[in-house]
């Protein structure tokens, strides 16, 4: 009996698709107010979880089997160098911090990224499913609350002391509305406008793969299943717009665009020169037709939003006037200049002084505050460079860079050249979707805070997504070599 319950306990620890699902959502929920204080100490047992998951890959040498390993593990020894050089800077808090995120690294690539060295394929293709289903359930029902929040009131604010953090962040959090001198931003009850806008991003792409594997929770009928999309998407499209966030927008109108051309170039099997011509020309004209319709339905909406959800609220609560506080404001910034990058360009002129002060190891990737009390009279801009390449050259070095550009130029020349090959066997399968989400975050990654530069939401999908991808390349390279 108790050899089984050992036995029982030893399988589901080192369930390796049940550890990727609880990391995935553990770090959603840290961008969810109030369970983001939940979510640390979810994120420490996942840890822990996580030795015991590592403990048995190099029991049986699983790592080196991961695809451009050795790339890999220089990568992480570069990053371990780096953080004993700046060893002095914030002891030991940053220095132990840094530590982390070096594991979580590892993390990314061993039991993201080379998850097809673990699991069969048949069981990746349920895991898609099943997270899609758990991710798309958890954030349309936080969207929703987020609204009801806005008709109930426009903005509420807690504040309170957490021991310890209290030194580092203070803990202050708003739902419903964001208002600053210069923008109104819908963050519901998400701790950031931005990540309520990633969040709705990421749920859309999901709920287009449930869709097409005609796998849509337990709907069989057409109508009902594009029904129940229609309702998804334009709530999260909604909440999208409202956030504000001009990077996610941009992830999804690129992820669209790549749709557009895939299924109107590349599926069509273009043999002749005039085929070729007169695609191109469709596709041009619908990507025309694409940005300029999304681009104006987000200012339209933006403009009109107050004036829909105080009609809303008036019918809801049989009133005239029963939020005079919300009626006239204005959703998005209005004074905003894109020429500034909302601040990105102060963030990438102080990232360059920094690279340039300590080019070959960098910095860390926890002590970009501490070198810009040293360099900067107002310090750095923000704890992170709101680019996902710039915060690895700096806090890596060129050596650390190096080694991860090429490790991702090697996968892309490879799903490359995979897609091209086999599209025509994949167009049925959500891999399309996969690479083409890939190919799109990879421009998001020079906006936010993505790849490795935190431990967050935002980089823990890319990981996912890369290695789903890598499950269809590897499952097709056997088969084709068998």
């Amino acid at each position: 009996m108790k050899e089984s319950i050992k036995a029982v306990c030893c399988k589901n620890i080192l369930n390796e698709s049940a550890f990727r699902i609880a990391y995935f959502i553990s770090l959603f929920l840290s961008g969810v107010v109030f369970l983001d204080i939940v979510s640390v100490f979810l994120c420490v047992i996942i840890f822990i979880w996580s030795l015991f998951i590592f403990k048995n890959k190099l029991k049986h040498k699983v790592l080196r089997e991961v695809k451009y390993s050795k790339i890999i593990f220089l990568f992480i020894l570069f990053s371990i160098i780096t953080a004993f050089i700046n060893v002095r800077m914030g002891f030991p808090i940053s220095f132990l911090a840094g530590l982390v995120i070096i594991y979580h690294s590892a993390i990314c690539f061993f039991i993201f990224y080379g998850m097809y060295c673990e699991s069969s394929f048949e069981k990746i293709k349920k895991e898609i499913i099943l997270l899609c289903k758990i991710l798309v359930t958890i954030s349309t029902a936080l969207v929703i609350l987020g609204f009801i929040v806005l008709l109930v009131g426009d903005s509420f604010s807690f504040e309170f002391t957490i021991p310890i953090i209290d030194n580092y962040e203070h803990y202050y959090r708003i739902l419903g509305i964001v208002k600053n001198t210069a923008s109104v931003r819908f963050t519901g009850v998400f701790i950031n406008p931005n990540i309520l806008a990633f969040s709705s991003v990421v749920s859309i792409i999901f709920c287009h793969i449930l869709y097409r594997t005609n796998q849509f929770y337990f709907l069989e009928k057409k109508w009902a299943q594009v029904l129940l999309v229609t309702l998804i998407v334009s709530t999260h499209f909604s909440a999208l717009i409202l956030s504000d966030s001009v990077a996610s927008f941009l992830f999804l109108v690129i992820y669209a665009i790549f749709w557009l051309f895939y299924k109107l170039v590349l599926e069509k099997n273009i043999s002749t020169i005039k085929s070729i011509v007169k695609h191109g020309i469709i596709f041009l004209f619908g990507c025309l037709i694409l940005i300029f319709g999304l681009f104006a339905l987000r200012a339209y909406f933006q403009n009109n939003a107050s004036n829909i959800i105080d009609e809303l609220c008036s019918i809801i609560t049989n009133s005239t006037s029963p939020h005079e506080d919300l009626y006239d404001i204005h959703f998005g910034r209005p004074n905003y200049d894109i020429r500034s990058g909302s601040g990105r360009r102060l963030l990438l002129k102080q990232a360059m002084f920094i690279f340039l002060k300590h080019p070959f190891l960098g910095i860390g990737s926890t002590n970009i505050l501490a070198y810009g009390d040293i360099y900067f009279e107002s310090g750095a801009a923000f704890s992170n460079f709101h680019n996902g390449y710039i915060s690895i050259l700096v806090c890596n070095g060129i050596i650390g860079f190096m080694l991860f550009i090429t490790f991702l130029f090697m996968i892309l020349f490879d799903l490359i050249l995979f897609f091209l090959k086999n599209f025509n066997s994949l167009k049925n399968t959500v891999f399309i979707n996969l690479i083409i989400c890939f190919f799109s975050y990879l421009i998001f990654a020079m906006f936010e805070k993505t790849l490795l530069s935190e431990i967050n939401f935002m980089s823990i999908f890319f990981w996912l997504i890369l290695g789903y991808c890598m499950s269809f390349f590897i499952k097709y390279i056997v088969k084709t070599v068998k």
